[in-house]
């Protein structure tokens, strides 16, 4: 290992006892048979978004097969795959994670012959393991996140605090065991470190795992290979090649094998609405299509600016790997709070000075989205427009993290463009002067 990759032995033993640390606590917070301290503690994606829809339920409209569903509740042992057999609104990696993680629970926990009384005693256990699963894979990520995190601190030579930031920030605890944004995010800084050490085809890769995870770390893979087709380094084929092999060869193994799978996919993230979005204080309706115009507008503009500011700036990657996680985050349509785990190492790696303090207010104002937005749907309030507390909170937290991205695309404009600016706004300030 490189001098410039060396981190104190026991600041990362600190960091990676207060990471898993927290990884359990959150754990033990959303495991479904571990007493509910609050709703918004209790509630994940992983077990109450999907397998209670398709699993925990007598229900087949999310089902391509019922049949399949029949069999399971029937008393017929079966694994469902997703995408074949019922409707799965997630990319590749989690979609084999997640029939991983059912088919555990089933065949450890359902005898060969069982009835429908027995499964839905059963099914809590199916679950149990199920959650389980996946509380061990994201934990694992989250350490590794902790990992890379002060791994590049080290390498750019930043303070290695920073990195403790990432369990100490609160959306970490609420949200690390809830959907798979730590999982991607994992993938993504590891892709980066890689990159830095010229392994570019392991960088693509990884890069191409983190987007079968979660397609909003595209753009911080589109902004690697413009960094390196700017620095004129011949890696960009290894690059590509890991890439696709990663992140564009599982999703057409998927649309070839199960194409109605796909569709559906593709679908179900197209239609739905603006969820905690920025575009609400604009366009009150959430249904309303404008919000995807005007996702499909300002993240289409970052994207170009980002592949503009590469070529011109390939060494600033810090900045510009924060940028590409924003543009995909927070101007997106969906900007569910889980998200921000996306951003969080990418800000740590990358923010200065007050820009760092403001970042954790978004990110506690973040956290207490889950909290407001079970609470006031307990209350009879409407915690999905802007009428709600909850949506005010989320909206503060978007101007916050608005203000911050675009202050890091002022920072990478070219030195003669700021200076430009700067002395148009003098000469209209004398203007004003010799005019009064």
């Amino acid at each position: 290992m490189a001098d410039s990759d060396r981190t104190p032995a026991r600041a990362m033993a600190l960091l990676l006892v207060a990471t898993v640390a927290v990884a359990l606590a959150s754990s033990y917070l959303h495991d479904p048979e571990t007493p509910a301290l609050h709703l918004g503690l209790k509630y994940t994606d992983i077990v109450h978004g999907v397998f209670g829809s398709r699993m925990n339920t007598n229900d087949a409209s999310r089902w391509f097969d019922p049949g399949v569903l029949e069999r399971l509740t029937g008393g017929g042992r079966v694994c469902p795959v997703p995408y074949r057999d019922y409707k799965f609104e997630y990319p590749p990696a989690v979609g084999l994670l997640f029939y991983v993680s059912t088919c555990a629970g089933i065949t450890f926990t359902l005898p060969l012959v069982y009835s429908p009384e027995d499964y839905r005693v059963l099914v809590k256990e199916v679950e149990a393991i199920h959650y389980r699963v996946h509380a061990l894979v994201l934990s694992a990520a989250l350490a590794a996140t902790a990992v890379f995190t002060a791994l590049l601190l080290s390498r750019w030579r930043l303070g290695l605090w920073r990195a403790f930031l990432l369990p100490l920030l609160p959306s970490t605890l609420v949200y690390s065991i809830y959907n798979w944004d730590v999982l991607a995010v994992a993938f993504l800084l590891a892709s980066v470190y890689y990159y830095e050490k010229g392994r570019y085809e392991l960088s693509g890769f990884l890069a191409g795992l983190s987007v079968s995870t979660k397609l909003l770390t595209g753009v911080a893979a589109i902004a690697l290979a413009a960094t390196l087709v700017a620095r004129g380094e011949r890696g960009f084929y290894s690059f590509a090649r890991g890439f696709l092999l990663a992140g564009a060869v599982p999703f057409a193994i998927l649309y070839a094998l199960w194409p109605g799978g796909f569709l559906e996919f593709v679908s179900h993230h197209s239609a739905w609405y603006c969820e905690n979005c920025l575009y609400m204080l604009l366009v009150r309706d959430i249904w309303s299509p404008m919000h995807k115009v005007l996702t499909a507008v300002s993240v289409g503009l970052a994207v170009s600016a980002v592949i503009v500011i590469a070529s011109q700036s390939p060494h600033r990657l810090r900045e510009l790997l924060f940028v590409s996680v924003a543009a995909t985050t927070v101007l997106n349509y969906v900007f569910s709070p889980q998200m921000l785990l996306l951003l969080t190492p990418v800000a740590l790696l990358s923010l200065r000075g007050r820009l760092l303090p403001a970042y954790a207010l978004a990110d506690i104002l973040n956290a207490l989205i889950i909290f407001l937005f079970f609470w006031e749907l307990g209350s009879g309030g409407n915690p999905w427009t802007l009428s709600g507390v909850t949506q005010k909170v989320a909206a503060v937290r978007n101007l916050l993290l608005l203000a911050l991205l675009a202050h890091s695309l002022y920072s990478l404009l070219p030195p003669p463009l700021r200076k430009a600016e700067r002395l148009e706004e003098v000469g209209s300030e004398d203007g004003k002067s010799v005019a009064g």
